[in-house]
């Protein structure tokens, strides 16, 4: 009686054994691999951006609207923070205004920079966008045999020099490729709440040091999640927080 059961659960092993041999690295422990365990809501809660893919279709890999996801904002960048947020809301309004009645195209969008990559966080806006758009720098996909209808190369075009404009003046400006439209968005740092006070700038370097107390970290943290939740959240109802002009063509 015994032999059969052993005989059953050897097979069950060599099953098992060879479904992990053959599947990919880490598929059998994916659903715990797969996320980290957010400490705050809000990074999961921020509803996709669809984006329509010619060159996944072309190559027959997907033929439906991509999905991109915040959280995978937060994970290119290393956190989540008002900055990052507001690349993303920004870039979220700029579609919006340039494909008003369809799906943005991925890869057929060039975004105009206010800066220089290493002025201010200019580059952590580009870093975003680049992730939305498929808009690159020099470092972007040149088209290769598919010659420009899939160049993302100097797609996004910074200026050489800093050009020490004050943040919430800066523009950022998103062209579509195929029309020739352009619009220009600017954001208002000083209008997320919490405001950000000269103390808590002076906190970080406390808590990387490990001088901040349990409760000036507890409300640091608090406070630094709470702008980025604020930026996703009001980006469309607090009046001058982001402003989306038409530039025409």
């Amino acid at each position: 009686m015994k032999k059969p059961l052993i005989w059953k659960a050897f097979r069950a092993i060599v099953f098992l054994a060879s479904v992990l041999a053959f599947a990919p690295p880490g598929a059998a422990s994916e659903d715990k691999l797969s996320e980290p365990g957010w400490l705050v809501d809000y990074i999961d809660r921020v509803p996709p951006i669809l984006m329509k893919e010619p060159f996944l279709e072309l190559l027959g890999q997907t033929h439906q609207p991509v999905p991109y996801i915040y959280r995978e904002a937060v994970k290119l960048t290393g956190h989540s923070c008002a900055a990052v947020a507001g690349a993303w809301a920004m870039t979220r309004k700029a579609l919006e205004a340039l494909y008003p009645e369809a799906l943005p195209v991925r890869g057929q969008i060039k975004a105009m920079m206010p800066g220089s990559e290493d002025e201010w966080y200019i580059g952590v806006f580009g870093q975003v966008i680049t992730y939305l758009t498929g808009a690159a720098p020099r470092t972007g996909f040149p088209g290769a045999e598919f010659g420009q209808a899939f160049n993302r190369r100097n797609l996004m075009v910074y200026r050489d020099k800093p050009a020490g404009t004050l943040p919430p003046k800066m523009v950022w400006v998103f062209e579509r490729i195929d029309t020739g439209e352009r619009v220009g968005v600017s954001y208002d740092l000083g209008k997320v709440k919490p405001p950000l006070t000269a103390e808590e700038g002076r906190m970080g370097t406390k808590m990387v040091n490990g001088q901040a107390t349990p409760e000036e970290a507890k409300i640091w943290r608090e406070n630094w999640n709470a702008r980025a939740r604020f930026v996703l959240e009001q980006a469309d109802l607090t009046p001058g927080l982001f402003t989306v002009q038409k530039l025409g063509h």
